[in-house]
């Protein structure tokens, strides 16, 4: 692992997709592999002090900030022009944010990564915010939709794929996101005071966090399933499972239950009637069966009956005693020639030869192929149907299907992955 922090280093925005930056993407997948290892096999999290000591947390972060960015400014353009020719290299774009931040996600369990981190986290808060705000607006149903019958299938474009793949990846680092807030919430005096200063004060995260308690994007119904996420995929909900709490809602719960209780929170919230009418809401949610999962919520019960017929505390510290800071590692990148870049970009790429992508692909199978992926999944479903499935894709073996029928139904939206990680890009 330390050899592999080591090579971390800052990419050039210029950079982004050329082969230094996929060189760090797989390096920071084997990583963030070898963290999710440790987690389920209950070992020393060698990785994770690997990146404290090398002091790393603080490059992951700007990594993943110069990704959100550029999927604002230069991927779209990217994509009408290189979606049907570059595939895999624009979903890799997507995906390369999802783990930046699954391994900052592992990180961030421990108190000592989060304390070892500087400013940079008022960065970090903001991201966090806005993938709450995001929850707020996405329809879970929307994820993985399929087309339906073969004119639907058959009409589907490659740019509406990379759209698809886009929407499914956001939504799981929307779900981390939770958790990372969730971590901080819980490690206020490690956390600097303009971090917690600008979740209460100028964000309210309370104003985005407490209605997805009653959105519950975390749960959905397709074809007349009920489905729940948790740990990073939907999985069908059974009847006693209705009324358990999940891993997701759970975290939201011990997030609102942090920024009301703390005394450091409960300092800089600075009440009003909207805010104590939102906060409100939650009493419809206590029940003897929801305080029996998470107990810790007791106190929280209490606070919220109080605040129905008393007025909320008010907040003990002055509103211009503390500097606001702003996200400054965002703010410099948004000020880049995004124009230029993108520009630069698909130029990059269409100036690659059918070797060299194909050589990048070899390499990226390679890479999966040497780690010991099977540790990490559940037992394969069908791409097509979500059935158990028993049949692999005999080309690129990613993929799995329950029968012929299902595999033949999905080839076309399998096939642009398939055939650049197999052929490198030629013959499409």
């Amino acid at each position: 692992a330390d050899r592999l922090v080591e090579q971390l280093k800052v990419i050039k925005l210029e950079e982004i997709g050329g082969k230094a930056w996929m060189k760090q993407h797989q390096t920071i997948e084997k990583l963030n592999m070898q963290a999710q290892m440790c987690v389920m096999q209950n070992s020393d999290e060698f990785v994770i002090e690997s990146l404290i000591d090398h002091e790393k947390i603080h490059f992951l972060i700007q990594d993943l900030l110069a990704t959100e960015v550029f999927k604002e400014k230069a991927w779209k353009t990217a994509k009408k022009e290189l979606a049907s020719s570059h595939y895999v290299k624009l979903y890799l774009l997507v995906y390369h944010e999802a783990v930046v931040l699954g391994l900052l996600e592992k990180a961030f369990f421990t108190t000592t990564a989060i304390s070892s981190t500087s400013d940079i986290l008022v960065d970090l808060a903001d991201y966090c915010y806005r993938r709450t705000v995001f929850l707020n607006q996405v329809d879970p149903a929307k994820i993985d939709e399929e087309p339906q019958g073969k004119e639907e299938i058959m009409a589907v474009t490659d740019e509406q794929r990379l759209d698809a793949q886009k929407l499914k990846i956001e939504f799981g680092c929307a779900m981390s996101a939770l958790t990372i807030l969730r971590f901080l919430s819980e490690n206020v005096p490690s956390v600097p005071l303009a971090v917690i200063s600008r979740l209460l004060a100028e964000q309210d995260i309370l104003l985005t966090v407490v209605p997805l308690l009653d959105k519950r994007p975390w749960k959905r119904t397709v074809k007349g399933k009920k489905e729940k996420y948790d740990d990073g995929r939907w999985r069908e909900e059974g009847a006693d499972d209705q009324h358990r709490l999940g891993k997701t809602e759970a975290q939201v719960w011990l997030l609102v239950n942090n920024m009301l209780l703390d005394p450091d929170c409960r300092r800089k919230y600075e009440w009003s009637e909207h805010r104590k009418a939102n906060v409100m809401q939650l009493s419809k949610y206590f029940n003897e069966l929801l305080i029996d999962q998470l107990p810790v919520l007791s106190d929280l019960r209490r606070f919220v009956e109080t605040l129905g017929f008393s007025a909320p505390p008010q907040s003990s510290e002055a509103r211009g005693v503390v500097i606001e800071q702003v996200p400054e590692v965002r703010e410099a990148l948004l000020k880049a020639d995004w124009k230029a870049i993108a520009q630069a970009f698909v130029l990059m790429l269409k100036n690659e030869s059918p070797e060299d992508q194909r050589q990048e692909m070899q390499e990226l199978a390679g890479m999966y192929d040497a780690l010991d992926l099977d540790q990490l999944l559940d037992d394969p479903k069908c791409s097509s149907c979500g059935e158990p499935a028993t049949q692999r894709c005999s080309r690129c073996k990613l993929e799995w299907y329950c029968s012929r029928k299902c595999q033949v139904a999905a080839w076309k939206q399998h096939k642009p992955l398939c055939t650049q990680l197999c052929e490198g890009g030629a013959g499409r």
